[in-house]
Order: C-alpha cells, then structure tokens, then sequence
C-alpha cells in the first residue's frame, strides 16, 4: 500500500473519533443492597439499586456513584472511551505500516 493511500485510511479513521472531553475509563455496574431499615421493602427482596462506575486506579479498583439522572450520560462517556480507544489503536496500526514502509 502507497504512502498516500496510509494517510488517507488514518484519515478515515480519525473520523470516527467522539469528543475527547466526553470519555470516561471505566465499566458501568448495578449493585443492588440492603438499607437496613427495618420494614423497607429490601427486606422482603426489592433491594436498593444503584449505578456505579468502576474503574483501575492506581492499581487497586474504585467505585465511583453514579446518580440516576447522569446514567445516560455516563453510558454515553464510557462508549466514548471505548469508540475512541478503538480508533486510536486503528490510528496506531496506520502509523506502524507508515514508519516500516518509510524510505522503501
């Protein structure tokens, strides 16, 4: 593949990119608990839900509370992280077959 023909696939690959400033590292995760109160409907089985992100930090993992009314934005921002990991590592590979054809 020419030159050219590299810069134009990292082009189209660029394309795909989500704004940077909306992504968050990390996997969306439902726990579902006891309050403790006693006669609150988590006693007979309808546990408390609630929305978390977890995510690695420096080394160890964290849990980061997610309200209800920024669910669909923090599903947005970690597909986000991921769309855009995914065109980098594109981007990247794009790169790598730049670099080694350089100078042939």
């Amino acid at each position: 593949m020419a030159i050219v023909e590299m810069l134009q696939k990292r082009r189209q690959a660029a394309k795909g990119m989500p704004r940077s400033q909306e992504v968050v590292r990390g996997s969306m995760v439902v726990m579902s608990r006891h309050c403790g109160k006693s006669g609150c409907r988590c006693q007979k089985g309808f546990k408390h839900r609630s929305l978390y992100i977890s995510q690695r930090y420096k080394g160890s993992t964290r849990m980061i509370y997610v309200p209800r009314r920024s669910e669909a934005k923090a599903r947005k921002w970690i597909n986000n992280y991921r769309q855009l990991k995914a065109v980098l590592d594109k981007i990247s590979d794009v790169n790598i077959e730049i670099l080694t054809k350089d100078g042939k």
